[in-house]
């Protein structure tokens, strides 16, 4: 059946200065259909909803806010403005849905916040937008499947993350003069920890199998790149010891420099804690042709026996490490690449303007 309405959409957030997700999740949406346009609220509030619907009050337009992570809805580290923006938020939520016919889609990417200081409120906000949303969107079939049978019948649909394939530029020779930079050897084999530093990614049980693996391969090194609060950053380093070839750098790194950071890994790991079911670092890592190494979390689907690997824990990734260059014989680089291609952009993005349409 063919669709005539144009489609209004409020994408929270409107904008990600840390990765290219909502740039991309945005362009291809507008690509894949001319109905889409794009309203962007300022400061991602919902408030200004309420100015919007006062200067403009189109009909035949469908209105949908479509929400990515819960936490726009009520984070602060003060439990205090947690809980007001949580309660005004709610709020309007109700008020455009009821009287404005708004339609409410959520893109589920984490089980919990990562990190959030107030689980019980997390708790709460993300039970009320579960609730409260027309259609909640998941990233992952094996996440589908378990919510289609837990949750029969509530709209669950499944859309895919797109890759990053040449979003930050194409894939670059391996630069020796980047890896000597950090100490590294040509042929050391060198593990990749690229992104935010945050304690969600557990960084200490990655370098404490590094420091483990070692002693059977002492060429192995650790980079863990990216930004990351500085009592944190120091607690990781005390974990290494002088001389062990683990390296914590907190600086972020620049658009423009990632595919040299991909060129000189060997493969990408991740850990992650119970709170984690999406995974751009892993989509990332693969669009650079980088094979990973992670935890099994939901995410760990995308994960072949020619792309990576999957732990179930320390005691596994340890033995992983151990045999990157052995055992562990992922697909060559462009292979990997090409893999990914699958994860189409505008192929979700279809699948997305398909829900909105039968909103």
């Amino acid at each position: 059946m063919a669709h005539s309405s144009a489609i209004n959409l409020f994408l929270l957030p409107a904008s990600n200065r840390n990765n290219k997700y909502i740039s991309l999740l945005a362009t291809s949406l507008c690509e894949a259909d001319p109905r889409v346009k794009m309203t962007a609220l300022q400061g991602d509030s919902l408030f200004d909803i309420i100015r919007y619907l006062r200067v403009r009050k189109n009909s035949g337009v469908k209105n949908i806010v479509h929400i990515q992570w819960s936490t726009l809805l009520y984070g602060s580290r003060f439990l205090l403005k947690s809980l007001y923006l949580l309660a005004v938020n709610i709020l309007l939520i109700i008020f455009i849905k009821s009287f404005f016919r708004f339609k409410i889609v959520w893109t589920v990417h984490n089980f919990s916040a990562h990190d959030y200081p107030h689980p019980i409120i997390d708790t709460i906000g993300r039970r009320f937008l579960f609730a409260i949303s027309d259609c909640v969107v998941v990233q992952q079939k094996s996440t589908f499947s378990v919510y289609r049978e837990k949750f029969p019948s509530k709209n669950i649909q499944y859309v895919p993350h797109g890759n990053y394939i040449d979003a930050y530029g194409a894939p670059a020779e391996r630069d020796n003069a980047l890896r000597r930079s950090f100490g590294f050897k040509d042929d050391d084999i060198v593990v990749l920890s690229l992104g935010v530093i945050a304690p969600y990614k557990l960084n200490e049980k990655i370098i404490e199998s590094v420091i483990l693996a070692q002693k059977e391969v002492p060429s192995l090194r650790l980079l863990i790149a990216g930004k990351g609060k500085e009592r944190y950053l120091e607690e990781l380093t005390k974990l290494a010891p002088a001389g062990a070839g683990i390296i914590v750098k907190n600086r972020f790194i620049p658009d423009y420099e990632i595919p040299q950071y991909f060129s000189i890994a060997d493969c990408s790991v991740f850990y992650y804690d119970q709170s984690e079911m999406t995974s751009g670092g892993m989509i990332l890592s693969l669009s650079y042709g980088v094979p990973i190494i992670t935890r099994n979390i939901p995410a760990a689907e995308i994960v072949t026996v020619e792309n990576g690997h999957i732990f179930k824990d320390e005691g596994e990734l340890v033995e992983t490490l151990k045999k990157i260059r052995s055992e562990f014989t992922p697909h060559d680089r462009r292979g990997t690449i090409d893999d990914m291609r699958v994860f189409d952009w505008s192929d979700s993005a279809k699948k997305l303007i398909n829900i909105y349409d039968n909103l």
